[in-house]
């Protein structure tokens, strides 16, 4: 048993040593966890998991996905995407003095 602190308040509960599998063949042994009542879900997966690779949700189309892999391989940087896809976009520095050139 377990002292577990959540939203509810503060409950004591069940505890078991489990195996977590993902569908990439990733396996998580012998982790601690307790029993608790999670709305719509089976499992809520935490950090202690998350921190051993990447995890990534996605929701593209109205399709929510989520994807783990270990170990980390690189870093995902959303911002760093939308940035280099809108420096594409801007005119570099010549063009824009022919622009200008053409305007005046």
């Amino acid at each position: 048993m377990a002292l577990v602190h959540g939203v509810h308040g503060v409950a004591e509960c069940e505890t078991f040593l489990v195996n977590i599998g993902l569908p990439n063949n990733v396996m998580f042994t012998g982790v601690r966890v307790t029993k608790g009542d999670i709305a719509g879900a089976h499992i809520l997966i935490g950090m202690d998991i998350i921190n051993e690779g990447d995890f990534a949700v996605t929701n593209h189309n109205g399709t929510t996905m989520f994807s783990f892999r270990t170990p980390s391989s690189e870093h995902i940087d959303f911002v760093a995407v939308v940035k280099r896809e809108n420096q594409a976009l801007l005119p570099n520095r010549a063009e824009r003095r022919r622009a200008k050139k053409r305007r005046e």
